[in-house]
């Protein structure tokens, strides 16, 4: 189970109900106020601590100076007359116990700074106190107010200008926001028109270069393209298939009524209930054809299958009727795992068997080998040029129309192969005509299969 985590948490809380661009905006906001205030106050703690030492050197290099100055006699110790300090710096000489002995560069005694050695702030002052005796100390300090005001500058406009940074980061976090989600925009407009209009031709302008949005875009595109086309099938389809209904429904209708007409006798009822009967019969064929083709959209379920025993078992369940049609049914199979769906494989089979049984010639072969399987008969098959129509619904060879059935069979066998992605071949040779469906071949995952080897009949 994920969390969310207390970021994330914390930025819904401040944006509950914005909309995504202000989000966005106020993210790239907040982050680059966060960095922009880090800079700011890296540059004042390091303009302050850059400027403190400057003066604590200059306090350094005058303490040195006047350290050389000091000059003894008259037993007194003094700092030399030609000592002058520069600007606003002071100079005294005191003695352990912090008695002035002499200053210079004040005018009067500089009282309450510290004696303890080494540099030190005292109120406005910095203060450098130096041991230079067995009983001398020397202090030198300058005021730091000067240091003070120029921080105080440095900090209102380190302050003006990152407000005006935060203000610029978010018209232009906003600006960007903008341009990154005006496809997802685009997309969303699309999908309005379409859900209210069904415009199913409309697409979304392909959003340019390579990146997220054009990704998006052109997945888009490419769901749209792949729902009008199914949508277009569908419709079809349906018109199709209610023309299909329609017909022996229409005869059937036209039967009843010719039988209600007027009163007839036992045997014309016989007859006409007869051919009643092989009508609805025909319609539960039809049905159940329709029923296998719209499963064969059913959420996928691969598994390891058989190909061999499941074509044995077909062509056994069948061979009587082959043996009734006076034709002759060959086996050649061998053991073939194939990565397909159980009942799936029994409908391929047998619809392809059946169409051989309706329109073949007099001897019928099956070949199961390295996840082919191979319906072959002795006739030339139908015409090439026709091979992609009769692939669709409802559709059937020249001059068959005679022939019972509802051109359903390879319209199933075609969509079930797809959908297993194995790949339905025709194949016209001297000796007649085949139809092949071949798999990638999937080794058995250790299952109890029937053992079968080459199996010839």
């Amino acid at each position: 189970m994920r969390f969310p985590s207390p970021g994330a948490g914390a930025f819904r809380l401040l944006v509950p109900h914005g909309s995504l661009r202000a989000r966005l905006t106020f993210g790239y906001a907040l982050i680059f106020s966060a960095c922009i205030l880090l800079g700011a106050l890296g540059v004042y703690v390091t303009a302050r601590s850059s400027l403190q030492r400057s003066l604590d050197r200059t306090l350094q290099e005058t303490a040195s100076v006047a350290r050389a100055s000091i000059e003894t006699g008259q037993g007194r110790v003094f700092l030399a007359p030609e000592l002058r300090p520069a600007g606003d710096l002071s100079i005294e000489l005191l003695t352990g116990s912090g008695t002035v002995i002499q200053t210079v560069g004040l005018h009067g005694p500089v009282r309450r700074l510290p004696l303890t050695p080494g540099l030190r702030s005292s109120g406005e002052r910095r203060v450098l106190t130096l041991p230079v005796g067995a009983d001398l100390l020397l202090r030198v300090s300058r005021p730091s107010d000067t240091l003070t005001e120029v921080l105080e500058t440095l900090g209102r406009i380190l302050t003006v200008g990152s407000l005006l940074m935060v203000a610029v980061s978010c018209a232009a976090g906003y600006v960007l926001a903008d341009r990154a989600l005006r496809p997802v925009d685009e997309v969303v407009g699309t999908a309005r028109r379409i859900a209210q209009g069904g415009q199913y031709l409309e697409r979304v302008p392909q959003a340019p270069g390579s990146d997220e949005m054009a990704r998006l875009t052109a997945t888009v595109n490419l769901m749209l393209d792949h729902l009008s086309g199914m949508i277009d099938r569908e419709k079809e389809f349906a018109r199709i298939a209610a023309h299909e209904l329609r017909t022996p429904l229409t005869a059937l209708k036209g039967r009843l009524d010719l039988a209600l007409e007027r009163p007839r006798d036992n045997e014309t009822y016989l007859r006409t209930l007869s051919v009643m009967r092989n009508r609805v019969n025909a319609l539960v064929r039809l049905s159940e054809g329709l029923l296998d083709l719209a499963r064969s959209d059913a959420p996928l379920n691969l598994m390891p299958v058989e190909l061999g025993a499941v074509a044995l078992s077909s062509a056994e369940a069948q061979r009587e009727a082959f043996l009734a049609a006076g034709k002759r049914l060959e086996l050649d199979v061998e053991e073939s795992w194939v990565q397909a769906e159980m009942p799936g494989v029994q409908q391929v089979v047998q619809n392809l068997l059946e169409n051989a049984l309706k329109y073949g010639g007099s001897r019928v072969r099956v070949r199961v080998s390295g996840g082919v399987l191979e319906i072959e008969d002795s006739e030339s098959g139908p015409d090439g040029t026709q091979w992609a129509r009769l692939l669709r619904p409802f559709e059937r060879g020249v001059a068959l129309q005679a022939v019972t059935g509802n051109g359903l069979g390879l319209a199933l066998v075609q969509k079930l192969a797809g959908r297993w992605d194995a790949e339905l071949r025709p194949d016209w040779h001297p000796g007649g005509f085949s139809v092949r469906v071949s798999w990638h071949v999937h080794p058995p995952d250790g299952s109890c299969a029937a053992d079968l080897q080459s199996t010839r009949v």
